[in-house]
């Protein structure tokens, strides 16, 4: 059997100066731990928008969910191009363990031309195979089919008229 002597000075290594600093130091790691744990879960929660989304054009801030192509909470969903998507902030969620699509709303995208990030809406862009802010869509206005041209005209006179 092998046993082991303790010299008096040295039996544990332990620092006794000052009991409070160390019971202190002892119970921080575990205070930590929890501390820690909860920022990890509002970390991985993915209810919590944390992309900013800033139209360029309007100047509208919002902080979104997704930015891409296929919104992981609206099933079946696939943008034609990346775009800046939020849940629903009027619905309620539904349980984490269902997997249901939500609702959602799509704020905006980047500029094919510019890469400016506008919003969806009128006054500040226009869709037609991809998003183009107005002031680069008024550029490309001729390479575009008459019915497109005839919805921008529109547009920019609305936004012409709104702005006087």
């Amino acid at each position: 059997m092998c046993s082991r002597q303790f010299d008096d000075d040295k039996e544990l290594d332990l620092p006794q100066d000052n009991e409070e600093a160390e019971i202190a130091r002892l119970q921080l790691p575990e205070q930590n731990q929890s501390l820690n744990a909860q920022e990890d879960v509002e970390a991985d929660d993915e209810r919590i928008a944390r992309i900013e989304f800033h139209c360029k054009e309007c100047d509208m801030h919002e902080l979104v969910h997704y930015y891409g192509r296929n919104p992981p909470f609206a099933l079946g969903v696939q943008f034609r191009e990346d775009s800046y998507v939020m849940r629903d902030p009027f619905q309620a969620p539904p349980p984490r363990w269902q997997s249901k699509s939500e609702n959602f709303l799509a704020l905006g995208a980047k500029c094919t031309t510019c890469a400016k990030i506008v919003c969806k809406d009128a006054a500040c862009s226009i869709y037609y195979t991809h998003t183009y802010c107005l002031p680069c869509a008024r550029l490309e206005l001729k390479s575009w089919p008459v019915e497109a041209q005839a919805k921008l005209r529109k547009q920019l006179v609305a936004k012409e008229a709104g702005s006087c």
